[in-house]
């Protein structure tokens, strides 16, 4: 058990899942974070993130996705940021999956700092909505 906690308090970045909720923490405190420490908070089925985090061998613990990686990170933020737009269609599901697995780390970055930005100004997913649509014109999704 104390392995666990040393381990998690050592995390950078964690995402917490609930039943239809993910919120995506970054810090040194992520067992009880600041505010500014949160970087988004999405509608998602946690199902879906804790598939693509095994895809990156991200650690899943229980209800949270644990990284060291910033870059694992990101990808996973931009596809939660992303997928709530794409509703059931299974193609296009894919393709985001795809698209995230292939970007390059500059990519990366740049998107999910966009993502991360508008949150931190308005603290609500709608206000994402005009970067999602651009990134899903930008990848023709």
């Amino acid at each position: 058990m104390r392995a666990i906690t040393q381990e998690l308090l050592e995390t950078k970045y964690q995402i917490k899942l609930s039943r239809d909720k993910a919120t995506f923490i970054w810090g040194s405190t992520p067992e009880v974070p600041l505010r500014s420490s949160i970087d988004l908070k999405v509608r998602i089925n946690p199902e879906e993130l804790i598939s693509l985090a095994k895809e990156f061998y991200a650690q899943v613990n229980g209800n949270k996705i644990i990284m060291q990686n910033l870059e694992v990170y990101n990808r996973l933020l931009i596809y939660a940021c992303v997928r709530p737009s794409m509703r059931k269609n299974i193609e296009n599901i894919r393709r985001l999956e795809k698209i995230i697995l292939d970007m390059t780390n500059f990519d990366a970055h740049y998107w999910a700092s966009a993502f991360r930005e508008l949150w931190w100004k308005h603290g609500k997913f709608t206000k994402l909505q005009n970067t999602v649509k651009a990134f899903k014109l930008f990848f023709d999704i």
